[in-house]
């Protein structure tokens, strides 16, 4: 990964991430308002969404919420154009995804350029209201409350919901991603242990980033909204080296011989790098 500048290709696809939010923003309320048409309910998607944004109490935190209130008030007339506009802004993140898939299968992209929008666009549809959803859920802790009055139950129906369902739904986008983006084509078994990989650090990365929030929160009293904004776009990028690594490990494991292929190698002798030279090379340049 980092012979291919895999963190680099995980900068392009945060940055692309983070240009794609507001679009992603919009479509979400706007969707929402166009299924929910009752205006308490578009109020109170409203209000949840600001809740979970970075933003603190003041002028910053009043105009959003007017954005979304006008859009939501207006979802009708948003149309079909512009709806369709803020699909291909928001698929740039899929676009920087399908590059660094690519580069980690050391495979040069072929496909024209409408041919590599319109799949991006494609996975966007698809990916994003899922993603969506699973992100949603996790944020949804009262949601199980309504189950039943007995606390075992609450409790079960409470870890599915916030914590089953939703990595569950993220680790099958991510096989759909790694089997679809790969120019040469993935099979199942090459997709679903990058699929693992990048699931599991992007775990590592949320579960670091709430220890560090819990041990250093007061800094946001000092750096406010911008605090929070840092942090948020820290995050994302770190998510996406996960990914992207998920991605490399993906490309290896169709790389492997099958198990017979793989015996006769161990009986030859041969093999590959050990631990000991992966991590001399992150500091000794090797011999070509």
């Amino acid at each position: 990964m980092l012979e291919a500048a895999g963190t680099r290709d995980a900068a392009q696809m945060a940055f692309f991430l983070v240009l794609s939010f507001p679009a992603l923003l919009l479509l979400v309320v706007w969707g929402f308002s166009v299924v929910l048409g009752d205006d308490s309910v578009r109020g109170s998607i409203v209000d949840a969404i600001v809740s979970v944004l970075p933003l603190e109490a003041g002028a910053a935190r009043r105009d959003v919420e007017k954005l979304l209130d006008e859009i939501a008030s207006g979802a009708g007339a948003l149309g079909w154009i512009s709806v369709l506009a803020l699909i291909y802004s928001a698929s740039g993140a899929l676009g920087g995804l399908r590059h660094a898939v690519n580069e980690a299968w050391a495979e040069h992209e072929t496909l024209p350029y409408v041919p590599a929008k319109a799949l991006d666009v494609g996975l966007t549809v698809v990916v994003a209201p899922l993603a969506i959803v699973a992100f949603g859920m996790t944020l949804s802790g009262t949601l199980a409350e309504n189950i039943g009055d007995h606390p075992w139950i609450v409790a079960v129906a409470q870890f599915a919901i916030t914590r089953l369902v939703p990595v569950g739904i993220l680790f099958g986008l991510l096989v759909l991603l790694f089997r679809v983006l790969p120019e040469p084509g993935a099979d199942l078994r090459a997709a679903w242990p990058g699929a693992l990989a990048a699931l599991l650090g992007g775990l590592l990365v949320r579960f670091g980033l709430s220890v560090w929030f819990s041990v250093f929160g007061d800094a946001s009293a000092v750096y406010g909204t911008m605090g929070a904004l840092l942090a948020v776009v820290l995050s994302i990028y770190l998510v996406a080296i996960a990914i992207v690594f998920g991605a490399h490990v993906s490309a290896q494991v169709a790389r492997l011989p099958d198990v017979a292929a793989m015996d006769r190698a161990i009986e030859d002798g041969g093999g590959g790098a050990s631990f000991g030279e992966v991590v001399r090379g992150l500091f000794v340049r090797r011999a070509p």
